[in-house]
């Protein structure tokens, strides 16, 4: 016994802390297993903790230590705001237990601790914690950001407790050990929202959840049976949904629906109307993930019957399970599923509005199509088992701790900017701007600078494009702002008070010089230089700041594809 023990004290260590409530039918719990089980087999020592509050039961079935406290859910409004911020200062406490447990295990560089869910009192605490080891116990931290910690799942736009994480991060950057702390995101558009609230490079990975053990048999039934599953995101598609089946089973009267719906929708769902019911079955809400994956691998298809807006944002673990046992899965367009099964991660189709009558087509015509699409998603299964499961997952947070790369972010050609949203802005503006405002910003003073750091596949030849008008005040003669590339003059913009749209933002272009992009650092240094003159100068009010050039939007595009500004 004591060689034994000897043999997994010496095993790197793969800790794994999850705030997040644990029970047996959620997703979450299968991907502990499943991590438990793929790091075990890479040789790691897994470690798992979870909350105090976690059924004895079910935390003994993974092995875990039920120490953790709750962590503040840091929703803020313009009421609670300095109540936030409080906590937010004073949160130090919560997260004891957390460092009492990770100091027990003695941790070394070769170590890995992993957060599945990202959180600005978790992420200040982790670089306080890094700086206080020595750097040979400094282990390489992750945090998977999921994508409704930073957005409005509503709007797209950037939540109020964002702020926080920009406040952890700037923390966490003037924190020996920082190098140490990486987020990991799952699609372009987390990305893109990691890179500019958090200034801090995400690193992206595939979507994962427990691999489907190989006992679960992806069967193709007789007659054609549709998987719905509704969530609480489900709004107008739970509503209508007996309209899309009675649109379906009038066409196709042989098909069958297995319906889940979590408990809030249970009582909508659980008594279907007479002329249907003969061919809808409601599954348990607390099903457990055995019976779930059995039941999602008797279906010809899975219709994920959510909105489309929040899934810009979030992913699907019921999309990466129904794909890894070779079934079609139908879903909104416009959403992270969508963009996955364009990229080959899954096959199915899309339905542009949630209408039962739009559902219903769609639904009608992946059931004619069953044969087809079953045989390419059954094709793709094994290589999606492979490289959406939590061995891959793994694996690659191992390659990146062993090569950490610099953690400043990159911005993307192509991304907009919009500088009427401080938190997606500001990390690009250096000196020369004022304070973002409803519309954008105001350059203040005659020179004014941005700075973007590109990636490795910038392009040769890039074009500025920005969305912008100039302060013109009472003057009669035409402003001018020089555009600048590194002190290089590229072009120059003029506005005068001439026709209909003086005054108004218009899109306007310079052509940055060739392999910009292969600049040191690949390092883009934008400035202008403006006429600038202030409101009081020109006797329209007491302002007395320097005004130029107002800037809306901004973004980098080749010039091979160049496309058309957005309206």
């Amino acid at each position: 016994m004591t060689i034994i023990g000897d043999s997994i004290a010496s095993r790197p260590k793969l800790i794994i802390a999850g705030f997040e409530p644990l029970d047996q039918s959620s997703h979450w719990f299968n991907e502990l297993v499943s991590f438990k089980t793929e790091g075990s087999g890479l040789g790691l020592a897994v470690r798992i903790i979870v909350l105090r509050s976690t059924e004895a039961l079910l935390g003994a079935s993974l092995s875990a230590d039920a120490v953790l406290h709750p962590l503040p859910a840091m929703e803020v409004d313009a009421d609670n705001f300095v109540g936030q911020m409080v906590t937010f200062g004073d949160a130090e406490a919560v997260l004891q237990p957390l460092w009492a447990r990770l100091d027990a295990e003695r941790l070394a560089a070769s170590d890995l601790i992993y957060f599945p869910r990202g959180h600005p009192i978790l992420i200040r605490g982790v670089g306080w914690w890094l700086a206080e080891q020595p750097p040979e116990r400094r282990p390489n931290v992750f945090f998977r950001i999921i994508g409704d910690e930073l957005t409005d799942l509503e709007t797209g736009r950037f939540k109020p407790r964002a702020g926080f994480y920009r406040l952890a991060c700037a923390d966490l950057r003037k924190r020996p050990g920082q190098e140490h702390v990486f987020f990991l995101v799952n699609s372009t558009t987390k990305a893109r929202s990691v890179s500019r609230v958090c200034w801090r490079r995400p690193f992206m990975m595939q979507h994962h959840f427990g691999r489907p053990p190989a006992d679960v048999p992806a069967s193709v039934p007789v007659k054609p049976i549709v998987y719905v599953h509704l969530n609480a995101r489900s709004g107008r598609l739970a509503a209508s949904l007996g309209g899309i089946i009675r649109r379906v089973v009038a066409i196709e009267p042989s098909a069958r629906f297995l319906i889940r719906a979590p408990v809030e929708l249970s009582a909508t769902i659980a008594a279907p109307e007479p002329d249907i019911a003969a061919s809808v079955e409601v599954l348990p809400a607390g099903q457990s993930m055995a019976d779930y994956l059995a039941n999602l691998a008797r279906c010809t298809l899975v219709l994920l019957a959510y909105e489309a807006q929040p899934y810009k944002a979030l992913t699907s673990g019921v999309f990466t399970e129904a794909a890894s046992l070779g079934k079609p899965v139908i879903v909104p367009a416009g959403t992270w599923m969508a963009e996955k099964i364009a990229e080959g991660y899954g096959v199915g189709m899309a339905f542009e509005d949630p209408a039962a009558g739009s559902v219903a087509d769609v639904l009608l015509q992946a059931l004619r199509s069953s044969d087809r699409l079953g045989a390419a998603a059954r094709e793709i299964a094994p290589r999606l088992g492979e490289e959406t499961g939590c061995r891959r997952f793994i694996e690659k947070m191992m390659a990146l701790a062993a090569d950490p790369p610099d953690m400043e972010p990159r911005y993307r050609i192509g991304d907009e900017i919009d500088f009427s949203d401080a938190l997606d802005s500001r990390c690009y503006m250096r000196k020369g701007w004022g304070e973002t405002e409803p519309w954008g910003v105001w350059t203040v003073g005659r020179h004014a600078e941005l700075t973007l750091r590109l990636e490795k596949d910038a392009g040769a030849q890039l074009i500025l494009n920005a969305l912008a008008f100039a302060f013109q005040g009472r003057r009669k003669t035409p402003v001018c702002a020089r555009v600048y590339l590194a002190g290089r003059k590229i072009a120059e913009w003029v506005f005068d008070m001439a026709g209909s749209e003086a005054g108004q933002p218009r899109w306007l272009t310079a052509l940055l010089p060739a392999h910009a992009s292969e600049y040191p650092g690949r390092i883009v240094d934008i400035s202008f230089d403006v006429d600038a003159t202030s409101p009081l100068a020109e006797g329209i009010s007491g302002d007395q700041r320097m005004l130029g050039l107002g800037l809306c939007k901004l973004f980098l595009t080749s010039a091979v594809c160049q496309p058309p500004p957005p309206s």
